[in-house]
């Protein structure tokens, strides 16, 4: 069975930009491995002076056994964060359209 999902990723405490960067590229890998990559927007975004990384579904995702693969990706995306910043703190984030109003 297939379920629609979204989601929002945030990669923060990062040390500069050429970290924010290099979590781009190592989070890029994750969604081509995915092949999702033409359906999920990353970037190098600022707070204040502080470079984050900001990721989003461009639309619902349909998934088939989600409850499987939930976990799965969710080990690879932090996998690619903590490859190349350790200290940083992610936040991934489950949107589910087709149960909200």
């Amino acid at each position: 069975m297939s379920v629609n999902i979204s989601f929002t990723l945030t990669v923060t405490a990062l040390a500069d930009e050429h970290q924010a960067r290099e979590v781009v590229r190592s989070l890029d890998e994750v969604m081509r491995d995915e092949r999702i990559q033409d359906q999920v927007q990353l970037g190098v975004a600022w707070d204040d002076g502080t470079p984050f990384v900001s990721g989003e579904t461009d639309f619902p995702l349909s998934i088939t056994g989600f409850a499987d693969w939930q976990p799965h990706f969710e080990s690879f995306v932090k996998f690619a964060v903590d490859e190349v910043a350790p200290a940083a703190t992610l936040m991934l984030d489950w949107g589910y359209p087709d149960l909200e109003g």
